[in-house]
């Protein structure tokens, strides 16, 4: 009975998660790509799970066996796909090249067995690469889109917002452990588990991370205009043109002082200088090798520098010497 309930859990938790997302979609989400990209997740491991339980259970088929093979190459890409809808990463060509060997095993499994060709193994040994291919390049590709999409983060705030990654980054990282044991079981594959109680372990594990991408999932939302991207092309500009705007961007944060505003983002110094958040944006990396909230940050660092200083100060006056020695840590000059 314990057997049955453990091997049973992921399914159910899928199912769970599934109804979850269903409801949420169906009842109008702020965001219906990322909510319908986790709901087809879901689905898939539903899916991938049943089939597990069943075969476990002693109930297997071909068509189990087929719809386990194709949802087991599905539901890395599908979570892949969470992870770039959430984090709003650009289209490109992964996704598609991701989902290719799905689709090849959706199409090539049915015909082998109509025409009974015998080549069973040659397929599933074809499948599993696929999988393991897909694990390391999903668990990879992940940390580099939660690097970038933190990157977008500091160019665009002035204040650390990065904490709204953490849960992903937490689901990224358990990610890793459940990757590699995935890995080990679709390499030995499922008749090595038939009937023996350590197929118990990774069904824990996998429960636990399914329940833990589903809340995540249900509770971490990160603003359109957090980490979006520059839609619009534009032009480039010319170094005169990046000097003359630097000189800008420095006399509106010295005269007007707006990184005092822990609001700050960089929309509103494009504002204050009549420009465009790209070539801001554009202007301080390569005129500084800052990003926009390090650059803010070190003005701020000396503004209280210059209030520690003054002789209208009287707290205690040996702060300065440690702000100073943390302040000089990173040598790059403030631009004039």
């Amino acid at each position: 009975m314990l057997f049955q309930f453990i091997i049973s859990l992921p399914m159910m938790l899928c199912f769970f998660w599934s109804i979850f997302f269903m409801v949420r979609f169906h009842r109008g989400s702020d965001e219906p790509h990322v909510t319908g990209t986790i709901l087809l997740f879901y689905i898939a491991a539903t899916i991938l799970y049943t089939d597990h339980w069943l075969y476990f259970s002693g109930l297997q088929s071909f068509w189990g066996e087929y719809s386990y093979s194709v949802a087991n190459l599905c539901v890395y890409p599908l979570y892949y796909a969470y992870l770039r809808a959430i984090t709003r990463t650009k289209k490109n060509i992964e996704l598609p090249l991701l989902f290719l060997p799905a689709v090849l095993v959706a199409l090539l499994f049915p015909l082998g067995a109509i025409f009974r060709i015998p080549n069973r193994g040659d397929f599933l040994i074809f499948a599993r690469v696929c999988f393991a291919i897909e694990v390391i390049w999903v668990w990879w590709r992940g940390y580099q889109i939660l690097r970038d999409a933190r990157v977008r983060m500091d160019d665009a705030y002035s204040d650390d917002r990065s904490y709204l990654l953490h849960p992903l980054y937490l689901i990224q990282h358990f990610l890793g452990v459940t990757a590699g044991i995935s890995m080990l079981l679709n390499l030995l594959g499922r008749d090595f588990f038939a009937a023996n109680m350590m197929v118990t372990i990774p069904a824990v594990l996998m429960s636990v991370l399914l329940y833990g991408l589903g809340y995540v999932a249900a509770h971490t939302t990160i603003p359109r205009e957090t980490i979006a991207s520059e839609e619009a092309q534009i032009q480039e500009p010319t170094p005169e043109e990046t000097d003359e705007l630097m000189m800008r961007i420095s006399a509106v944060l010295r005269e007007q002082k707006l990184f005092v505003s822990p609001e700050l983002t960089i929309q509103d110094l494009a504002a204050a200088v009549h420009s465009n958040r790209t070539y801001v944006s554009q202007c301080i990396n390569r005129r500084t090798g800052l990003s926009f909230s390090q650059l803010v940050t070190r003005y701020r660092v000396e503004n209280a520098e210059l209030i520690l200083r003054s002789e209208n100060y009287s707290s205690d006056h040996e702060a300065i010497p440690c702000l100073q020695r943390d302040y000089r840590r990173d040598t790059s000059p403030i631009p004039p």
